[in-house]
């Protein structure tokens, strides 16, 4: 009866799977390469003055790129000398330029390597919230 029961529900709801997840990455991928378009090898890549994304290199190849981005806001008070400053995600992006495929972990998830598919779907939706947004601004 339990058996039949859990069948019954497994049926009646679409899993998400690895498929979902790797389209998740290519869209992420796609949206990344839209909104930033970089160009340079810099260790501190700042991609202009209107878009506040600052992309620090952690490690960078002919096909890989790992790197941490953040934020950089303005004060509008001219009388601070120091009128920036910038909020850092604990995340860290992977980018296969190979594959085409961008995946964001967490710091917790990148140390431990034990993070489940709804976890990472999680994180890799919220990425592309982000993007898309940027993107339709």
């Amino acid at each position: 009866m339990i058996r039949a029961e859990k069948r019954n529900n497994k049926t009646g709801f679409k899993s998400i799977n690895f498929n979902h997840l790797m389209s998740i990455y290519e869209t992420n991928y796609y949206n990344f390469m839209l909104v930033f378009k970089y160009k340079s090898r810099d260790s501190n890549t700042s991609l202009s003055d209107q878009r506040p994304f600052i992309i620090e290199d952690i490690f960078h190849d002919k096909y890989t790129r790992i790197f941490k981005m953040y934020n950089k806001f303005h004060y509008d008070d001219p009388v601070q000398s120091n009128r920036t400053f910038s909020i850092k995600s604990h995340l860290i992006f992977y980018m296969y330029n190979d594959a085409q495929l961008l995946e964001v972990k967490s710091l917790k998830d990148n140390k431990t390597f034990q993070n489940s598919i709804s976890q990472k779907i999680k994180l890799n939706l919220n990425l592309f919230y982000l993007l898309k947004n940027y993107i339709n601004q």
